[in-house]
């Protein structure tokens, strides 16, 4: 299969791309809020149910561990052309 052409296709409209993203991971969050959630019955384990809370610090986390690796990427691995030289 030549992968050349769908990669091209999603180049060219990817503004729209991005739109449909966002749309999955805002159904992603509001899926989650909706389902319900067991009750544990553990009399010393106090948590509070925050409807999406995982999903949204899911989607957060990742986002920061993009941007923090895509820094250090930048600043160890690039080097100037005329490193050796």
């Amino acid at each position: 299969m030549n992968w050349a052409t769908p990669i091209q296709y999603l180049r060219d409209h990817l503004k729209a791309l991005k739109w449909i993203l966002y749309l999955v991971m805002a159904a992603a969050v509001i899926f989650s809020a909706l389902i319900p959630h067991p009750e544990s019955h553990d009399p010393f384990e106090k948590t509070i149910g925050i409807p999406g809370f995982w999903s949204v610090f899911g989607l957060i986390c990742c986002i920061l561990l993009i941007r923090i690796m895509k820094g250090l990427a930048h600043t160890v691995l690039m080097k100037k052309e005329d490193f050796y030289g």
